[in-house]
């Protein structure tokens, strides 16, 4: 407290419970364009045609023009992550990569692709998953050139979920042992070299990425020569191991996948559904798809360019969902978060609220903090830019100033956890005040008629490793107020970097996001922290079993009520 008043240590306490991917992601003041065309010497000024001069290859860049872009991107690495050396083996080795990589650009320089293809392994180096290139390649959705195969995650493999037409169906359900004669095994170490929060995000991106999009798998497999074919070993449902090869491109528009026993109800705008299972109305399911256009969001952000009105309200769909489940009885609440990448967790706020009330809304907020977690903020030139904020405003009424690149450590508990306890009273008053930025939810709140208004008896929680971001959010929020968690991991970790804010690289407008904190949910607990469990996990025998129905996380909860109830 030497350096920030009460006041506003406890509004940090109440947001430190966004997710690490969760952080508002504000892009950069553009970087003047430059007037020249690196692939037209013509046009350009004689001191860049003199650096291009070397270019024999139309589109490309300069040695000179990627040299630069380099060491930005280092420069931005080095200035803005809180720490990017822990995960690659020390500073040292950071530069050593950065050597490398400068060594490994030719006289004749590099297209645009060419020039992604190396910097993806530099910048997967910080571990990361959330400091990252965003615009890397160009794709084909309906065509794209990667295993023709649709997969899927069951514990830690990929199972086959799909197939395009021709392909035998006997496919579904069969394993994947190696891709171009490279283990699955060793494609989730080079896909986390890449780009990986844990195995489960690892193996989620080789889901949608890494196996699917040609460019993509020519980065995690260098092996892989001739791209008009692929050449995949599958283990099949009796243990038979087939090979069979691929010829490309195909198109991937139309897939047989299995044929599931339920159906959802579709949902709205804002990505909310819910229904009953049965006549009786003993079980509920409600599905959040995403978190990314609700009414409250809207009123957050404030844009007087939107009709926030005309947008579904999260609030309104809850209310319903718990006066409903009151009147019914319900027993058990099935949420539905599966895939959901996120959006703004002021949902799961709401969703907290009708169904456990103020007091544990307040406790799930502040859980990380009342173990005894934090954050940790870096107050680099690319944090604070965004927020329009100086570091000398940020030093108003501190103790020990701060100077750009410095660490703020005032909402950090790993090392003083009994001081939380002296500012746990006063936060209710800041969710109060955070609250209160949503008008549609705050009518409600403040007057409170439907806070925690009814909890079944059962919440049971449904994940896969892309529930993700806010989805994280509400997924750990549930899992605080004592939720059941069913299905595969989420990809992300508890404990990780995050925050992101923009980056554009000068010359070949490369642009990619790095992270700006450092979040500990899980103080102390590693394993806990890289991956949070499933209290019953949907095993690869469990989901054979649903004959890989698509909902089979949703059959299993099912089965399991009957020992929940014990």
């Amino acid at each position: 407290m030497k350096r920030f008043n009460t006041l506003m240590l406890i509004c940090m306490i109440v947001l430190l419970a966004v997710a690490c991917r969760s952080g508002e992601e504000t892009v950069l003041p553009e970087i003047p364009t430059p007037t020249t065309d690196a692939a037209n010497p013509a046009a350009q000024p004689e001191e860049e045609q003199e650096d291009n001069a070397s270019i024999t290859k139309p589109g490309a860049y300069s040695q000179q023009q990627l040299i630069e872009d380099v060491w930005q991107l280092a420069d931005i690495i080095e200035s803005t992550h809180p720490d990017p050396y822990i995960n690659g083996g020390g500073k040292v080795a950071f530069h050593r990569r950065l050597q490398h990589l400068l060594a490994a650009i030719p006289p004749e320089g590099l297209t645009r692709d060419e020039f992604v293809r190396l910097l993806r392994p530099f910048i997967g180096a910080v571990g990361d998953s959330h400091t990252d290139i965003w615009n890397d390649y160009e794709v084909n959705s309906s065509s794209p050139g990667g295993v023709p195969l649709l997969f899927d995650i069951s514990e830690q493999s990929l199972y086959v979920s799909g197939i395009p037409k021709g392909v035998d169906r006997d496919l579904i359900g069969s394993t994947l042992v190696s891709v171009e004669g490279v283990p699955l095994a060793e494609l989730i170490e080079r896909q986390d070299r890449l780009r990986g929060e844990n195995e489960y995000h690892a193996l989620d991106i080789l889901t949608f990425e890494s196996l699917w999009y040609k460019p993509h798998m020519q980065d995690l497999i260098p092996e892989w020569q001739d791209t008009d074919q692929v050449t995949v070993d599958l283990k099949l449902s009796m243990g038979e191991i087939q090979t069979h090869t691929f010829d490309l491109p195909q198109s991937m528009t139309s897939l047989t996948t299995p044929e599931t026993q339920v159906i959802f109800p579709a949902v709205n705008a804002a990505g909310i559904a819910y229904n009953f299972y049965d006549a009786e109305r003993t079980i509920a399911y409600l599905r959040v798809e995403h978190m990314t256009n609700y009414r409250e969001r809207c009123e957050l952000q404030n844009d007087p360019q939107t009709n926030c009105a005309a947008i579904p309200s999260a609030t309104e769909s809850f209310r319903d969902l718990v006066i409903e489940m009151e009147a019914a009885g319900t027993e058990t609440l099935i949420i539905d978060l599966r895939d959901n990448e996120g959006g703004d967790s002021a949902m799961s706020d709401i969703l907290i609220y009708f169904l456990y009330g103020k007091e544990t809304l307040l406790s799930v907020k502040t859980a990380a903090l009342a173990r005894g977690g934090g954050e940790v903020t870096r107050y680099s030139e690319l944090f604070l830019e965004p927020l329009g904020r100086s570091i000398e405003e940020v030093n108003q009424g501190t103790t020990v100033p701060l100077r750009v690149g410095d660490y703020d450590f005032i909402y950090d508990f790993t090392d003083d956890p009994e001081r939380f306890q002296v500012l746990l009273p006063q936060a209710q008053a800041i969710i109060d005040n955070i609250e209160s930025t949503m008008p549609t939810f705050y009518a409600e709140y403040e007057e409170g008629t439907y806070a925690g208004f009814y909890t079944p008896d059962h919440v049971v929680v449904l994940v896969t490793p892309g529930t993700f971001s806010a989805g994280f959010d509400m997924l750990r929020y549930l899992y605080e107020a004592g939720a059941i968690l069913v299905g595969t991991p989420s990809g992300q970790a508890a404990n990780c970097f995050g925050n992101g804010r923009m980056w554009n690289l000068k010359h070949t407008k490369i642009e990619g996001i790095i992270s700006t904190k450092y979040e500990i949910w899980l103080p102390g607990d590693t394993e806990l922290g890289r991956v949070l469990p499933m209290d019953y996990p949907l095993t690869y025998e469990k989901l054979a079993s649903y004959n890989f129905d698509p909902n089979a996380e949703f059959l299993y909860a099912l089965d399991l009520l009957p020992q929940l109830g014990e």
